[in-house]
């Protein structure tokens, strides 16, 4: 709830009405179905360092998003300068030995 208020706060996106929010615990799903705008990404990292991607089109879709993350157990805050469009949906992936947990914030 607190990463998403500061999201809405933020008034980066227009509408907090449009704004909407998914949690990846597991090391790949789909975020959401359908044509989809991204506006960031808080990641629980762990503490051996990785990768995080997030993909157009499912498991071998197009990489629209990709981070490292670091070797310390701490939480990573991506808000995107703008939206990325998803044309078919929003998969993430990610391995648990690096990421814990991530959020993506999306539009409804």
């Amino acid at each position: 709830p607190y990463i998403k208020e500061k999201f809405m706060a933020a008034n980066i996106f227009g509408s907090s009405e449009d704004l909407s929010s998914s949690y990846q615990n597991a090391e790949t799903g789909t975020i959401r179905s359908g044509r989809t705008r991204v506006y960031g990404v808080y990641i629980d990292s762990n503490t051996v360092a990785g990768d995080f991607h997030l993909r157009d089109g499912g498991a071998s879709g197009t990489i629209k998003f990709k981070i490292k993350t670091p070797a310390v157990a701490e939480a990573i805050y991506v808000p995107f300068p703008g939206a990325v469009l998803f044309e078919t949906d929003v998969y993430c992936n990610f391995t648990t030995e690096h990421i814990k947990a991530a959020t993506v914030f999306h539009s409804k």
